[in-house]
């Protein structure tokens, strides 16, 4: 069985060691925590061993979950890649494409499984979207969600936004050519409410929202193409498509055909580290690699430095406004 190791025991990381135990083609051989309580209160539940120091997981591990803040993703990733250590980095994959690059070089130089958390490719609904889109022109995004102080140490792009970037890039492939964006912080000291307008070289946009201030929860996307218009909702692992029946007189109404799916709840975690484990023992590309990782991570960058620029300008007319 691969021996698996998981660095993070905070809330995610939890997840993840119960997820390896549950599937049962691994084994959660050891936890990494630089908190020891919480590093050996995961690790009891599987009979691993518990430590402080993620380096002491070299040697023993075949494959390794990092979930930890974004800020140790690079040198934590680099370090287990450089051991041979096959890798599943939760998202972003790094904090600048430079320590995104030096990944991906080092995962391919070694031949190790490097793959990245972009948990909601793995949603079904997603998954039979993919077989219905025919060029779409216009997507239109909202991830929204109420506080929580996990995940603050970023903004609510590197945080939220970037799994519906992933998704955007996914479906349309055309190079990005232009983005605009505003966003502002509400609770936190990073912008918790932003949104962003990508624009790509085959004509389509892209407008995506995403906030963790809000009173619901509520991921949705709407896509729209030539004679059709696809709606996912992607809490509720729902897809539903209004396609216009070929017919009808010039001038007259056209006619128009709905059709839903509702697909059966799945855990997209559980099929994501399933997924990780059978290219582990299968060989093959993961179904979201480090390539597709960095281009989210390249357009949540220049999102994000937006963003900075919208705040300073807040800030300069506030000032002005003062005199």
């Amino acid at each position: 069985m691969i021996k698996i190791g998981v660095v993070g025991a905070g809330y995610f990381g939890k997840h993840h060691a119960a997820k390896y135990a549950e599937i049962g083609r691994g084994r959660v051989v050891a936890v990494c925590d630089i908190d020891r309580e919480k590093a050996e209160a995961c690790a009891s539940q599987y009979d691993a061993l518990a430590v402080m120091d993620y380096r002491e997981l070299f040697g023993r591990v075949d494959a390794v979950s990092i979930v930890v803040p974004t800020n140790a993703h690079f040198p934590i990733a680099r370090d287990f890649l450089r051991q041979g250590i096959h890798v599943l980095l939760e998202k972003p994959i790094s904090n600048t494409l430079a320590e995104a690059d030096e990944l991906i070089r080092i995962a391919k130089e070694k031949g190790v499984v490097f793959q990245v958390g972009h948990l909601e490719r793995f949603n079904p609904a997603v998954q039979s979207m993919t077989k219905v889109l025919r060029r779409p022109r216009y997507i239109e995004c909202q991830r929204i969600s109420p506080f929580k102080l996990r995940g603050t140490d970023i903004n609510v792009v590197l945080d939220m936004m970037i799994h519906d970037i992933d998704l955007v890039l996914n479906i349309v492939k055309a190079p990005v050519t232009q983005i605009d964006a505003i966003g502002v912080p509400v609770l936190s000291d990073a912008e918790d409410i932003a949104n962003a307008r990508i624009r790509f070289s085959d004509g389509c946009v892209a407008m995506i929202t995403s906030s963790r201030v809000s009173w619901k929860t509520e991921r949705t996307m709407r896509i729209f193409q030539p004679d059709a218009y696809i709606v996912l909702d992607l809490n509720a692992s729902k897809l539903a498509v209004m396609r216009r029946v070929p017919g009808g007189g010039e001038g007259s109404m056209p006619e128009l055909k709905q059709e839903e799916q509702l697909f059966q709840p799945v855990d997209n975690l559980k099929r994501e580290i399933e997924s990780f484990q059978s290219v582990i023992e299968s060989g093959g590309e993961p179904l979201v690699t480090a390539t597709d990782a960095r281009r989210a991570l390249e357009a949540a960058l220049v999102i994000s430095r937006q963003l900075q620029a919208w705040r300073d300008t807040l800030a300069e007319t506030a000032v002005a406004g003062r005199r």
